[in-house]
């Protein structure tokens, strides 16, 4: 199902822009107000399901993601596009961010393609990512923000990627010409990386509140993968209660099966608690089966599973994934150099 809005609480300074326009194209049903100030309406008592704030990104789009000592570098930056996401995963480390629930949309895009343009012609990174601060591709169909970016990466060394638990890929894809079953992809395409998060469908259904099931993402893939469009995996974030070695490895035979042109990288983390976001779910779900488990605070004041327990759990992903796709890159989602090396995986 895709997303939409009912109301858009359009900022006065964003509202002569090309993607606001196009916002209110795609949305023509949508009540409209233009405001002087947006910022009132981020307040948790004013923000409200069905609404849109559109406004411009003041501070800096693209940022580099921050890199705890003894962690090898990730090699990518993110672009902080919007913020928010229509899904309510339970663990959501959003909660410990913001602290509101408005999903907001910065329409200033030629300031973002201009320091786009900076950061690809210095030292360009290995990937840069739209799903930092919200789903990449959950509303992508309104914003078209995928498309209108990727023509920037052209003949670069850097791939866009774009993470999402949904299924929202039709506006990435082609209809088949006549006689032919093969997908074609939008332009610009061979610079495009489209990763899914994935879990055991119990732990979707009890978590992932609003996303799509696993087998609707599997599908999803299966198309984008027939299409040309390189794919990755996030195992992340491992919910301990839920892992099951069974369970994992029923996934990744059906990725083997289903991802015909393979998968470009896994990668892996355990579910951990940024300071704040412990508490809040606590407090909210007293008794949650995502913080089942030996927990302790380490030294960036985050809660994590006790460490033996953390590097059992990736051991058995890696020789799952190992076993099905040989060769294709395994990494750890912050986590120190010695537990990659005690969990047999090489280091970047």
């Amino acid at each position: 199902m895709k997303i939409s809005f009912n109301k858009l609480i359009i900022n006065k300074a964003a509202e002569n822009d090309p993607l606001t326009s196009l916002l209110r194209q795609r949305l023509p049903e949508a009540e409209v107000e233009v405001v002087s100030d947006s910022a009132p309406f981020l307040n948790p008592q004013r923000a409200r399901s069905g609404s849109l704030v559109i406004t411009h990104q003041m501070g800096k789009f693209i940022k580099d993601f921050p890199e705890a000592p003894g962690t090898p570098p990730c090699g990518e930056k993110y672009i902080t596009t919007l913020l928010n996401c229509p899904f309510s995963c339970s663990y959501c480390y959003l909660q410990s961010y913001l602290d509101h629930r408005q999903i907001v949309v910065f329409t200033n895009t030629e300031k973002l393609k201009r320091e786009l343009k900076t950061v690809l012609s210095n030292t360009p990174p290995s990937r840069i990512t739209t799903g930092e601060m919200g789903d990449s591709l959950a509303i992508d169909h309104l914003t078209e923000t995928t498309a209108n970016l990727l023509p920037l990466f052209k003949n670069t060394e850097t791939l866009l990627e774009v993470r999402t638990k949904s299924t929202n890929i039709e506006h990435l894809l082609r209809p088949p010409e006549k006689c032919s079953s093969r997908l074609s992809a939008i332009e610009g395409s061979d610079r495009l990386l489209v990763t899914w998060t994935l879990s055991p469908p119990h732990a979707i259904r009890k978590e992932e509140h609003g996303t799509a099931t696993l087998e609707d993402r599997l599908v999803a893939i299966s198309k984008i993968s027939r299409s040309g469009i390189k794919v990755a995996i996030r195992f992340d974030p491992i919910i301990p209660f839920y892992f099951s070695r069974d369970k994992y490895e029923e996934i990744v035979k059906r990725l083997k099966k289903e991802a015909k042109n393979g998968i470009y990288r896994f990668e892996l983390g355990i579910l951990r608690f940024p300071p704040g976001l412990w508490e809040n779910i606590r407090s909210k779900y007293p008794g949650s089966a995502i913080m089942r488990g030996e927990y302790h605070r380490d030294f960036e004041g985050k809660m994590r599973l006790y460490r033996p327990a953390r590097v059992g759990i990736y051991r058995n992903l890696h020789r799952i994934i190992s076993d099905h796709f040989n060769g294709v890159p395994v990494a750890l989602s912050m986590e120190h150099n010695s537990v990659w090396e005690d969990a047999g995986i090489p280091l970047p």
